[in-house]
């Protein structure tokens, strides 16, 4: 899947979730509910999945494809290809990297090959054809497969199936006339409330809308249908949260080991070369490893909270934040901020967050203050 989006950087539609993973998102339902899929891509017709196959195909550089499946059609084998797409592909066109993916897939597996391109984005894939024909006598070659624009799908029909497989790309499809795109958004997260399947699986499927409604407006205008509960409770917002800390911890890793092996060296020519640059990449990674995820979460705590609040005194916050040193706390403090209804209602779990650990009057100022500015008019004490 190629996205081309800065997944670290706000956008028009709304603040980037710090884990921005719609690669991720998107994959879940061809494994939680392959069977959904299968009904809605082969349009009904006998279809039995059997298994998800190796999709990487090794050339002269590794490539692999978004989604490859062993089905039964009609009895016969055959592979079921998906590549997802949130924007047109820009590096090479989309054409050419699925002929290029279709003929190695045939080259290794020699079974029919049913393809297919989906597009998340409404102004995605309007130029894309479809395949590719070359039309010379005595050599034709021609290369076919089913374009799928989420935005032209019949939304509420797609709703009506209540197929868990299906739920979460409906954001992104076609609402009912005169329906504006969050009030779509908030009546498939409710309808998927009511379907009768295991709660986990309910409440993974209501995160994977809400992560992939980002696409068509900000995330925040549906932190009421989201609830806290509902988040706390989804193995798929917990495994998010977790890469965006892991991808915290892996660029303070990066930014530890250079400047490890710089210190390294140096002390390395002064005590022994070897010696001293394995000892700066041990202090080093240990040191990148924490400062990155730290910080990293504090960003992304602050930029939701300035993206909903719309309040810059937040930033007041930082001292706070920067007291805290244990990186699950961090990951409670971007739940509440994605889900407290109010600014000082952040402030009081921050507050709690705090208590007890040793940290300056500034910290606790800072969050003093920001209770007063948050604090409505009318409950301010009269003079």
């Amino acid at each position: 899947m190629e996205n081309t989006r800065n997944r670290n950087q706000p956008t028009e539609e709304g603040i980037d979730l710090p884990y921005q993973q719609y690669d991720l998102i998107t994959r879940i339902p061809f494994y939680t509910c392959p069977a959904d899929i299968l009904r809605f891509l082969m349009a009904g017709r006998n279809c039995e999945f059997v298994d998800h196959v190796e999709s990487e195909i090794a050339t002269v550089e590794v490539r692999r494809m978004d989604i490859l499946m062993k089905v039964m059609l009609d009895g016969n084998p055959v592979l079921i290809h998906c590549e997802i797409q949130t924007d047109d592909s820009v590096h090479t066109d989309m054409v050419r990297r699925n002929v290029g993916y279709l003929g190695r897939c045939y080259e290794r597996y020699g079974l029919p090959i049913y393809s297919f391109v989906i597009y998340l984005k409404e102004n995605a894939g309007v130029n894309d054809p479809g395949g590719y024909v070359q039309d010379v006598q005595d050599h034709r070659f021609i290369v076919e497969y089913k374009v799928i624009r989420l935005s032209e799908l019949d939304g509420e029909a797609i709703l009506q199936t209540k197929q868990p497989g299906l739920m979460p790309f409906t954001p992104l499809m076609k609402p009912p006339k005169d329906m504006s795109a969050i009030e779509w958004t908030t009546r498939c997260i409710e309808v998927t409330k009511t379907l009768d399947i295991d709660v986990e699986l309910r409440n993974n499927v209501i995160v994977e809308q809400w992560v992939l409604s980002g696409l068509r407006h900000a995330r925040q205008n549906l932190i009421e249908a989201v609830s806290e509960d509902i988040l706390n409770n989804s193995s798929i917002y917990n495994l998010i949260i977790e890469r965006g800390i892991e991808r915290g911890i892996e660029r303070g890793r990066e930014e530890g080991r250079q400047e490890g092996l710089e210190e390294g060296r140096q002390e390395g020519r002064e005590e022994g070369r070897e010696e001293g640059r394995q000892e700066g990449l041990e202090e080093g990674l240990e040191e990148g490893r924490h400062v990155g995820g730290k910080a990293f979460a504090i960003d992304h705590i602050l930029e939701v909270l300035n993206d909903r609040f719309k309040v810059n005194a937040v930033a007041t916050l930082t001292p706070a934040l920067e007291a805290i040193d244990d990186l699950e706390v961090f990951k409670g403090l971007l739940r509440s901020a994605l889900a407290a209804e109010r600014l000082e209602d952040f402030v009081h779990t921050l507050e709690n967050s705090v208590n007890g650990t040793v940290f300056g009057q500034t910290a606790r100022s800072s969050i003093h203050g920001i209770e007063q500015i948050s604090q409505p008019n009318d409950t301010k004490d009269t003079p």
